[in-house]
Order: structure tokens, then C-alpha cells, then sequence
């Protein structure tokens, strides 16, 4: 199970026209997946967050999130793992994954189309949209 969040911002003053963009989802033992785009020039998290400035943030049951409460759930995940030994290589496998910070899991970038890259924390950056 996880959670989608939304970057969302009035674009006319006039006709309260919006611009919503897909900011990544949560997911319970997974470092966050972070969606970039770069012919908006948001190519990593410090990009991010000079453009979270500026937009309200919502989940994708319409509920408003604080930008703090945001970056904690992108910076300071983790999953309670005893030991790494709990995933098998068939499932890292089976879910093109790899084994990340904190008892995470992260999305593997090679053969990936999705995941471009990792991020200095617990986040991941993806490419295009997914759900």
C-alpha cells in the first residue's frame, strides 16, 4: 500500500486555471519514489524543494500536507528489518530491487526504465509516470 503526493499551484489569477504535478508516492519498506522532470527543470531533490516553496502539497485522498511533514516522509524513512537476510534475492529480483538505507528498499536502476537514480537519502528518482 502506498500514498501518491501532488504538487498543486494556481496558474491564472483570473480563471484559477491549476498545474498539478505527480511529486512521487510512498510506500510502506521502499525508499520514496520521487518523479523528476526535467523539461521542468526538477531534476533532483534540491530542485524539489525551491519548487515546493511555492505549491501546496496534497496526498491523493485530497488532504494538505506541510511542506515539514513532506520532507520528513521523503528524508527520514526507514522499515523495521531485522536483519537484510528477511528478503530473499528472488524477490529483490522479481521486484527489481535493491537493498537501500535504513532497512529500505530501493528501486534498482539497471534494466529499469523508470528509476534513473538514487538519491543521497531515502528517495529514489523516477522518470516517468507510474503509479
Amino acid at each position: 500500500m502506498g500514498t501518491n503526493y501532488y504538487a498543486r499551484r494556481t496558474t491564472c489569477e483570473h480563471c484559477g486555471a491549476l498545474e498539478e504535478l505527480h511529486i512521487g508516492k510512498s510506500s510502506g519498506g521502499w525508499c520514496f519514489a520521487l518523479r523528476v522532470y526535467p523539461d521542468k527543470d526538477i531534476n533532483n531533490w534540491t530542485d524539489w524543494l525551491q519548487y515546493l516553496t511555492k505549491v501546496e502539497i496534497y496526498d491523493e485522498y485530497d488532504h494538505i500536507i506541510s511542506l515539514d511533514d513532506f520532507i520528513h516522509c521523503v528524508t527520514k524513512r526507514s522499515f523495521p528489518r531485522t536483519k537484510f537476510s528477511e528478503v530473499s534475492q528472488q524477490f529483490l529480483d522479481s521486484n527489481y530491487a535493491v537493498r537501500g538505507p535504513n532497512g529500505l528498499l530501493r528501486h534498482r536502476i539497471k534494466d529499469s526504465c523508470i528509476c534513473i537514480g538514487h538519491g543521497e537519502g531515502t528517495y529514489d528518482y523516477m522518470v516517468r509516470e507510474f503509479s
